[in-house]
């Protein structure tokens, strides 16, 4: 049956990766043309001109953009390469499988400052209930405040607004066998346009496998699954930023848990508005209180090479409480760099 499971999921993972997504040229000919990496806006398809070309060949603009920041300190200095590695509550926001690690209860909280003045607050909590584990996890975006313009004020009304995000989730995951588990999730989104609110339910199912190799593990998740969405009264739709995340990790130097350890994780990224991209990491504990991590993006328009550290102390026997920072280096120069900031423990 074991054998039968990883089979499975490695002829699953070679097929994806074997196979070019459909999105691929047309992001191609987009920064042919362009100059410029990465989705673009779409317009209305009745302002479309087939002189344009690859407005009409296009890779497609998608709603609840903030559901693609990355949560947590720790997976995110590691260049966002952690659905393989995730085996605390941290895993609530990149792989609920991953949860059923947990043998109590356990609680995170993150603060992410983002581009442009905005900012991201999120947490998450998990419990076993011994037929596996539950858990909710919150995500909180906003934004500057601005001003706003009309056609008599191109300049400025004098009112001021503030648009933001929300999306509230519940997650359960199981331990199938002592190597395998299970998980998913089914969140409530939305996003305040200032004018009207625009609401989805999207969902996740995810996978972690301990191959049998060393500590070698694969996970996979797809999430943000979701109908497409209404944007405007009489207006067109978009869809969901959709996206299946393969990765794997392994201790390259010393036991996960003894005192000093290395980890090294990959991560392949298959995403519905978006060129295919790849994440690697690694993170490195010592006297198992101290961890630094680095990781890079390979593909991304705004971040690529990130760093952190973490410190872990017992409050109470078997209870640790830990705190991370991580930096993440903008390329752009435009924006002041993304720095995230998570406090997480167990009860």
């Amino acid at each position: 049956m074991k054998k039968m499971i990883l089979v499975g999921l490695l002829l699953v993972a070679i097929a994806l990766v074997a196979a070019p997504p459909a999105t691929a040229q047309l992001v191609t000919q987009w920064e042919r043309v362009t100059g410029r990496v990465g989705a673009r806006l779409d317009p209305a398809p009745g302002f479309v001109n087939p002189a344009w070309g690859f407005w009409e060949e296009r890779v497609g603009a998608s709603q609840f953009p903030f559901l693609k920041i990355g949560q947590g300190a720790r997976g995110e200095a590691m260049g966002g390469a952690y659905v393989a590695v995730g085996d605390d509550i941290s895993a609530a926001f990149t792989n609920p499988a991953a949860l059923a690690h947990l043998d109590g209860g356990a609680y995170t909280l993150n603060y992410t400052r983002w581009l442009a003045n905005s900012y991201v607050v999120s947490g998450a909590m998990a419990l076993n209930v011994g037929f596996g584990v539950i858990g909710v996890n919150v995500v909180s975006f906003a934004a500057d405040k601005f001003e706003v313009t009309t056609p008599t004020a191109p300049w400025g009304s004098g009112t001021k607004a503030q648009v933001g995000d929300i999306a509230i989730g519940a997650q359960f995951a199981k331990r199938m066998t002592d190597k395998f588990m299970l998980g998913g999730q089914i969140r409530w989104v939305q996003e305040d346009l200032y004018l009207e609110k625009v609401s989805n339910v999207t969902y996740a199912i995810s996978s972690f496998f301990y191959t049998g190799f060393k500590s070698a593990r694969i996970a996979m998740q797809f999430r943000d699954l979701g109908g497409d969405v209404k944007v405007t009264e009489g207006g067109y739709t978009t869809t969901m930023p959709t996206v299946f995340s393969l990765g794997g990790a392994m201790e390259v130097y010393g036991d996960k848990g003894s005192a000093s350890w290395v980890t090294l994780s990959f991560e392949h990224e298959f995403e519905t508005d978006y060129k295919p991209v790849n994440r690697v990491g690694g993170e490195m504990w010592l006297q198992n209180m101290l961890a630094l991590r680095a990781g890079y993006r390979q593909g991304f328009d705004v971040e690529d090479w990130s760093l952190g550290a973490g410190v872990k102390y017992e409050v109470m026997p078997g209870k640790p409480m830990m705190v991370d920072v991580s930096y993440h280096h903008n390329k752009t120069g435009l924006f002041d760099a993304p720095i995230r900031v998570s406090l997480s423990g167990e009860f």
